[in-house]
């Protein structure tokens, strides 16, 4: 199940209240790009705790936007964690394919 971290009343949203309150055998949390570096860093951190917290019956994973990424990228991840039974607590990082 895709969720979308939705920055929020607290900086970067409340991501542990989105997982916690979804329910599947596969999250995988989209983490929008944010100027703010402290939501940004909140919101990495919380994936491998959580994913731990839910195993093993739900799996966690995140894909993280940087500026300029592009939609059809994040799909991609998304499909990839969504579709990787051994895999929980990691993170995708989806960046510019201008370097």
């Amino acid at each position: 199940m895709r969720l979308t971290l939705e920055p929020g009343g607290e900086p970067g949203g409340d991501i542990a209240a989105l997982v916690r309150g979804a329910v599947g055998e596969s999250l995988v949390v989209v983490i929008p790009a944010t100027p703010d570096a402290l939501a940004m860093a909140l919101a990495k951190a919380a994936i491998g705790p959580l994913a731990v917290e839910l195993a093993p019956a739900t799996r966690v994973n995140a894909v993280v936007l940087a500026e300029g990424g592009a939609a059809a990228d994040v799909d991609a991840a998304v499909a990839f964690l969504e579709n990787a039974p051994s895999t929980t607590g990691q993170l995708i990082e989806i960046h510019s394919h201008n370097l």
